[in-house]
């Protein structure tokens, strides 16, 4: 993130290495936990690591968290579905935290596809009204 004067402060640029280190040694520990052999995931491991690489190196937005407040009052709902979300880590936590990582690791190409949709819809209107 050398271009953090330029970046909304909300969001990361690229990956962030520790949820990459997240991504790979939580595939390795589910890939365990199934008893599924190195050989046999050789190039999913490869891709896997390839994606996780260069989506650290990528321009792609990534929430960072900095703009949660966790000084003010925090609904109830929110409390139920924080203890529901530990509830189910503690059920497999390997592969929850992994799912987890999994879904931040892709929450970037989805950020881009949504502001890739916004950009060419605005510019179809724009288009239009000329």
């Amino acid at each position: 993130n050398t271009a953090i004067e330029a970046v909304d402060k909300r969001f990361f640029q690229g990956l962030p290495s520790p949820a990459a280190a997240a991504l790979i040694a939580g595939m390795v520990r589910v890939m365990l936990d199934y008893g599924v052999k190195g050989p046999d995931v050789r190039w999913f491991a490869w891709g896997f690591t390839l994606f996780a690489g260069l989506t650290m190196v990528s321009n792609l937005r990534f929430y960072s968290g900095k703009d949660i407040n966790l000084r003010r009052s925090v609904p109830f709902a929110v409390v139920l579905l924080l203890v529901m979300f530990f509830v189910l880590i503690s059920s497999a936590p390997p592969t929850v935290l992994f799912g987890l990582f999994v879904l931040y690791g892709l929450s970037g190409y989805v950020l881009w596809a949504l502001d890739f949709g916004k950009r060419r819809a605005a510019q179809k209107r724009q288009a239009g009204s000329s």
